[in-house]
């Protein structure tokens, strides 16, 4: 049987494309920096139509956080991450997971390992951090706040692996140890079986919090331990979903509790309110990072419910059946759908979800929660947040030239980056390879002009997304 000569290219085209999409490099030669320009592995990356303003953004946002959220008072000597007003500028353990997360991102080890000590000052005897502390250092009144709140704890454990990836565990914290050793504790103490528990001493099949499930985080905790029981642990989260899928009508809205079967939790809150509002913004990453179909089909259905919507009239909370119940126009509900929309479903939806969750501002009475989800989602969608545990893969540079201009009488298809007549996979390769560094230059001399789908006058991510748009027949 004879094969084409279009036919090889394209097979030597899936070849490179797969081998790059698969690639799993255990380790970073160098220590990658802020600002990523990073290329997810799958779904959009950078959804901005100018970069280096977007990182300049970016980074005022990140020093406003600190300003806001970062203090040594209470702190016993080191940093934690304080509320706000509303609740007395105490400390949550999710706020140091937010906090340890950015201070890793943004390539700032002191302030990482200041709040790292501050955690462990707050351990309980099972190794977890207690959840509730007073501004003052002491617990916060109440039962149960030495326990801890699972996401948090999870969180923490996430950012020392990529501590450990970006600056080494030979100096004063022994950044693998410590993650392993916090891994081993989340699995002694909470999971029920492969069950993800809300905290270390409750929950299980009974109580279940669908916004903790992370399962990006327990793919690399398998990773980095070997313990493929958080694979188990992933599906898990996905096979609850589902169940929750089955009773809502098909908006994808999860509820802030449940049990194991997807049904209201005694007790619990059974909307999507401001617990339930991060489920996505966690989920979506397992695509981005993994490619995981489970993770698309559950935030595409969020974001299906939310295009009827429409970004600025997202008004939380919701029933899971999608009856509006609140009137809050804010950050906790608009940014993680923002991050959601990275999946590609709709790149204009995408773009717009990003400018929304830049515009809204957080009142300062009650600027940490929705404030910190907004900080950290703008690392998202301005390509700005790849998996630390695996070798970064930037973006090339925008040109300063604009994209050529064909000559008088030259036709460029939009596209067709080949020039063969046809727009095609062929073609969808030649751009995934561009982006990724591995060719510096199209088969054809105008190429960058047919890759620029957007006719923005340069060739990008946005541009790849709107390409694999037009080849699925979304536009």
């Amino acid at each position: 049987m004879k094969t084409s000569r279009a036919g090889i290219i394209f097979l030597v085209l899936i070849s490179l494309i797969t081998s790059t999409v698969a690639i799993n490099v255990k380790s970073v030669s160098a220590a990658a920096k802020f600002p990523y320009n990073a290329i997810y592995k799958y779904g959009l990356s950078s959804v901005v139509d100018n970069q280096d303003e977007a990182n300049a953004l970016v980074l005022r946002e990140w020093e406003a956080w600190k300003g806001r959220h970062i203090t040594s008072s209470g702190a016993g000597g080191f940093k934690r991450v304080q509320r706000d007003s509303s609740t007395d500028y105490d400390t949550v353990s999710e706020g140091l997971g937010y906090g340890m997360l950015l201070a890793v991102y943004f390539n700032e080890q002191s302030l990482f390992d200041d709040l790292y000590r501050y955690v462990k000052l707050h351990f309980n005897s099972r190794g977890l951090m207690s959840w509730h502390i007073s501004a003052n250092g002491s617990l916060a009144p109440g039962d149960g706040k030495v326990n801890c709140a699972t996401d948090a704890d999870e969180d923490i454990a996430v950012s020392l692996i990529f501590a450990h990836k970006q600056w080494g565990s030979n100096g004063s914290i022994n950044y693998s140890n410590e993650a392993k050793t916090l891994i081993s504790n989340l699995e002694r103490h909470c999971l029920d079986g492969d069950i993800l528990k809300p905290g270390d001493t409750w929950g299980g099949w009974s109580t279940v919090n669908p916004s903790y499930f992370a399962p990006a985080w327990y793919k690399i905790f398998a990773q980095f331990t070997g313990n493929t029981k958080w694979y188990s642990v992933a599906d898990k989260c996905y096979e609850i979903i589902d169940s929750v899928n089955r009773k809502n009508g098909g908006t994808g809205l999860v509820p802030d509790w449940c049990t194991g079967d997807g049904s209201p939790a005694s007790g619990q809150g059974y909307n999507y309110s401001y617990d339930a509002t991060r489920y996505p913004w966690r989920t979506v990453l397992d695509y981005l990072w993994f490619g995981d179909e489970r993770a698309k089909t559950n935030c595409d259905l969020i974001n299906k419910f939310f295009i009827k919507v429409g970004p600025s009239n997202i008004q939380g909370e919701y029933s899971i059946n999608g009856n509006q119940i609140g009137s809050a126009h804010n950050s906790s509900f608009v940014a993680p759908i923002a991050a959601s929309a990275l999946t590609g479903y709709d790149i204009n939806f995408a773009k717009a979800m990003h400018e929304e969750n830049v515009k809204v501002i957080e009142p300062d009475a009650y600027c940490y929660y929705g404030g910190s989800l907004k900080m950290i989602t703008l690392l998202y969608t301005t390509g700005n947040f790849p998996n630390l545990y695996e070798e970064v893969v930037s973006a090339t540079p925008t040109p300063v030239i604009p994209t050529p201009t064909p000559t008088k009488g030259v036709s460029v298809v939009l596209g067709d980056v080949n020039a063969d007549g046809d727009v095609n996979s062929l073609d969808f390769g030649y751009m995934r390879m561009k982006l990724l560094g591995e060719i510096d230059r199209f088969p054809y001399v105008y190429g960058d002009a047919a890759a620029d789908m957007n006719q923005d006058g340069a060739f990008d991510s946005l541009d790849f997304g709107y390409m694999r748009m037009k080849l699925l027949g979304m536009i």
